[in-house]
């Protein structure tokens, strides 16, 4: 997600005490007030002056001069002009960007309840001041009209968040250093993307977001909040409505008594029947099948798979792999996705030789960790193939060296290996392997 080019301009030219003085107010007198004004492409200044002097957003104006109020008002349209919501002249505004306006003024009263993200447009908001170095004084003087809660520790959950995601920076307690050049759009996007809410969408289009979701697997509230980038709160209450309305159903559970959820099929939420979804999901596995492999497949091969969800889920899964894979993105994806699985892998199985040259078969101990389960299903699938293969190979050579190897130790080399592999396996979360 992230914010918008506009906002971001917008935090660049306003100061966080923006959501506390009179520019906020401003906003909101824009925002709320002007209903009068929208549908013109002129609006005379007086016109606008006039209006704020009636207005409930902005305060005391009876007790504030004229002249003050007419000063304030022209910086304001000044630094709208400067981020292009307005094109300002010397009598009147045109080419007024109410949705931008609009959109901003719901970004300050979100920023408002928030001291994180207070802190966080303050470093923004230096950083593109031209710096790279920022003080923690420094900030602590911009936010010196709010009452921020432990501004080191803000900071470090920041930086530290932040880390993670690719910045590079660092802070000692004092100091903030970016490792970035001045300006860098990538750093401005680190610091000030999290200002948004997660998510802004509609609870129509929120709806819509999870039933297409489930709609190929299951997931709980956990997993839908972390792949929409919605609040958990907010899936919780949408998922209840969509249960209410019979449009999904509680399919099992999961570690720790997570529920987990897909559509339901005898109500489709896409107005489409159980028997004609399976049909369209079989009819392009099968196709495609005959089209890339030359593997005459049936509906009775696909009948183990058990729920319509699965069976979409597998034909997204045979969509993707159908993708052209020769393209210089692709090539740099499947380059880039070997080498951090394959550090997974090389990490977590590991001979145990007991520190010495191995002399006998049972020296080879290998050493695995549930850990492994976290790789991607296909990558699991590919390893538990791959092992089996490599379990078969060793055994046809055996089988052909059996002149020159004992038939005992051919057979303990093939157990001893199949147990190794059955201990890779389960801690993969696969089943053992059909050894022939």
């Amino acid at each position: 997600m992230g914010l918008s080019t506009a906002n971001l301009s917008a935090l660049r030219v306003f100061p966080p005490s923006s959501v506390i003085g009179r520019t906020l107010e401003f906003f909101e007198f824009l925002k709320y007030e002007t209903k009068s004004f929208r549908g013109e492409d002129i609006v005379s200044k007086n016109d606008l002056l006039e209006a704020i002097q009636k207005s409930t957003k902005i305060k005391q104006t009876s007790k504030i001069k004229k002249s003050n109020i007419v000063k304030q008002f022209e910086d304001f349209i000044f630094n709208l002009d400067k981020i292009l919501f307005v094109k300002n002249s010397e009598d009147e505004i045109t080419e007024i960007k109410w949705s931008l306006i609009d959109d901003f003024c719901s970004l300050l009263r979100l920023i408002e309840r928030s001291d994180e993200r207070k802190v966080r447009w303050a470093v923004y908001y230096i950083f593109n001041s031209g710096n790279v170095k920022i003080s923690k004084e420094k900030i602590s003087e911009l936010l010196k009209d709010f009452k921020i809660k432990n501004l080191e520790k803000t900071l470090e959950k920041i930086i530290k968040t932040e880390l993670l995601a690719g910045l590079d920076a660092s802070f000692d307690g004092n100091q903030i250093v970016f490792n970035h050049k001045k300006g860098d759009k990538l750093v401005s996007h680190y610091l000030a993307d999290a200002i948004e809410e997660p998510s802004r969408r509609s609870p129509g289009e929120l709806e819509k977001e999870i039933l297409e979701l489930i709609d190929e697997g299951s997931y709980s509230n956990q997993e839908i909040s972390q792949a929409l980038l919605i609040d958990e709160g907010l899936v919780s209450r949408t998922l209840t409505k969509l249960r209410k309305q019979e449009k999904i159903i509680l399919s099992s559970f999961g570690k720790h008594g997570a529920r987990y959820f897909t559509t339901n099929c005898d109500n489709c939420p896409f107005g489409t029947t159980k028997a004609s979804c399976r049909k369209d999901a079989l009819s392009y596995i099968i196709t495609s099948y005959m089209q890339d492999f030359g593997l005459d497949l049936n509906a009775n091969d696909l009948d183990p798979v058990e729920t319509n969800q699965a069976l979409l889920k597998i034909k997204r899964t045979v969509m993707i792999a159908r993708k052209e894979k020769t393209t210089k993105m692709e090539r740099n994806i499947s380059e880039n996705l070997e080498f951090l699985f394959s550090k997974v892998v090389d990490k977590f199985i590991k001979l145990d030789t007991t520190d010495k040259k191995p002399s006998v078969i049972k020296d080879y101990i290998m050493q695995v960790t549930p850990n492994l389960s976290n790789l991607p299903m296909l990558y699991q699938l590919g390893l538990k193939k791959g092992t089996e293969e490599g379990i078969r190979i060793m055994d046809e050579m055996l089988q052909f060296a059996s002149k020159s190897i004992k038939k005992e130790d051919r057979l303990k080399i093939k157990k001893h290996a199949m147990n190794q592999t059955n201990k890779v396996l389960k801690d993969i979360g696969m089943d053992k392997p059909d050894f022939r």
